[in-house]
């Protein structure tokens, strides 16, 4: 049975995802919160299956990474493409999501590397 606080857990995403808005994209920092919040609220239900099967040990750090690299979620960035953000910075974006989504999931418990 799971011990994760999932309201806890997807605040903590949303605050690591507010923070990372703000160094990348002080002047698009509204529109990068947006995106942002818009992948996680669409990975929800994935999310809370990866962190449960990560404390069954059924998913490693790198399975885990893999899968959030195939999130289509995180692809949109719908609000940074109409602000005219260059491709390459929105890139940038991505991989610090990705980053801190994978290192906010593993701090829970400790998974095999």
């Amino acid at each position: 049975m799971s011990t994760v606080n999932f309201d806890q857990l997807f605040k903590d995403l949303e605050t690591g995802a507010e923070s990372l808005a703000n160094e990348m994209f002080q002047d698009y920092m509204s529109q990068a919160k947006k995106d942002a919040q818009d992948a996680i609220d669409s990975m929800k239900a994935d999310i809370q299956r990866w962190v449960i099967e990560v404390e069954n040990g059924a998913l490693t750090k790198e399975d885990l990474e893999f899968l959030l690299q195939e999130e289509t979620e995180l692809d949109e960035m719908k609000a940074l493409k109409q602000a005219g953000l260059a491709a390459i910075q929105i890139d940038k974006f991505k991989n610090g999501l990705i980053n801190m989504i994978l290192k906010t999931l593993t701090s829970r418990k400790k998974v095999d590397t």
